[in-house]
């Protein structure tokens, strides 16, 4: 399991990786918001998964920036 923390635009974000029988899940929260749940994804490598979780975290940053 990887766990990562970083800060995009002045938000935290704490991702949380997992093996789930052949695939990785994710999941991340920004700041103090309510976390997105695990998600199952096709991913077959930690990095990848942490990849994919990383690039939506972000969208969801710049989301909120536009509807805040």
């Amino acid at each position: 399991m990887a766990n990562a923390q970083f800060e995009h635009h002045g938000h935290q974000v704490a991702i949380n990786v997992l093996h789930t029988g052949e695939r990785w899940s994710w999941s991340y929260q920004i700041d103090d918001r309510i976390p997105v749940a695990n998600v199952e994804t096709g991913a077959r490598t930690e990095g990848t998964a942490l990849h994919e979780a990383r690039h939506e975290a972000i969208a969801a940053i710049k989301a909120l920036a536009d509807n805040p």
